[in-house]
Formats: C-alpha cells, structure tokens, sequence
C-alpha cells in the first residue's frame, strides 16, 4: 500500500513538472506579427527575432497590453515563430524575461529540451544582454566546476572534477528581424 501511494505521488509530481506550455494563436504568419507590432508602442527588447545559429525565429513583447501602468511589473514572452524543429508550432510560449535593474539586460527562464512531442523540458535561467547594435547575447548560469561522485567510487583517492570555462560568454544569441535598426543592416548587401 505504501508502494503505491509513493507511485501515485511520483505520477502526480511528474505531470505536473513537465506540463504542456500554452500555445498561442496569432504566430503562425510573420506579416501579421509585425502588423501587429506596429501597431503598439514597443520596449527596447519587443520584436521578432532570430537565432542565426539554426535560423529558429522568436517574438519577444509584453504579457500585459493593458496601458501604462506604472506600478505593474513588466515581464515579456517569448514565443516560437519558425522553428526548425517540426514538433514544436508556432505560437508555442517557450520561455519568459524580466528586467533587471540594469539597462539592456534580462533574466530569463528558458526551456532548453523538449520530450520529441510538444512539451517543452528543463528550464533553465539565463541572462540576456541587449546590445545597441540589434544582438541579443545570452548567457546560461550555471556553475563551472562539476563533481562526478560515480568515478570516485572504485577508487576514493581519483577526485572527478572538471572545469568547464572554455567558451566565452555571450556568443549564443539572436539577431533582431524587427523592428530594424535606423542605423542601417547587420551585414552589408552587396549588389
């Protein structure tokens, strides 16, 4: 009887950890996503983004559009546009940020894995760096030495500890789509 009753806690537990995040209608056509935010005043960080590591699109805006309310925490969305990934559609909310209290930089909870359907696994917090120049850096916290207790086991005196700090920060990011910048494109076009 105790079995079963701790088997129905871990069901219980595990459905709701790795609930399905809501998918929002209105992010399956580009076009209108921007005729919708031309429509609004936008935040620095509001637009449509891309990851040019795999071309993956995103739409970053408020959750509230109720007014200005100046008393009311601001919190953004980040919804999935295009993905190249085919489970997961478009409208699907894949992570939140908040501001800080330093200019140009957001916390953020992201998920990173997906279970190979449409739930959405592991979130994780991240720091996110608006840069003037239409980049967002992110950056994963996390610690950087890691205790591996398996590999001490055969033999106590082997310590299994590594450090992982090789890649420099902020390289993974977005390029912004839109609203463009005025100071003219990223990359030049060449004719």
């Amino acid at each position: 009887m105790r079995i079963l009753s701790i088997l129905i806690t871990l069901i219980v537990c595990t459905g709701t950890v790795h609930a399905a995040k809501p998918i929002h209608g209105g992010y399956y056509d580009r076009d209108s996503v921007e005729a919708r935010l031309r429509g609004m005043p936008l935040h620095i960080i509001e637009g449509i983004w891309q990851f040019p590591s795999n071309g993956a699109t995103v739409v970053i805006e408020r959750i509230q559009h109720d007014g200005p309310m100046t008393d009311e925490v601001v919190a953004y969305s980040m919804i999935l546009l295009k993905s190249p990934m085919r489970s997961l559609y478009p409208g699907t909310e894949i992570g939140t940020l908040k501001p800080t209290s330093k200019r140009g930089v957001y916390s953020a909870v992201l998920y990173t894995d997906t279970d190979g359907g449409r739930r959405l696994l592991k979130p994780k917090n991240f720091t996110l760096t608006l840069n003037d120049d239409g980049h967002l850096g992110f950056h994963r916290h996390g610690s950087s030495i890691k205790a591996n207790i398996w590999r001490m086991l055969p033999y106590i005196s082997r310590l299994g500890i590594r450090v992982n700090n090789d890649k420099p920060r902020d390289v993974n990011g977005c390029v912004r789509v839109f609203p463009m910048s005025k100071d003219g494109p990223i990359e030049p076009r060449y004719l």
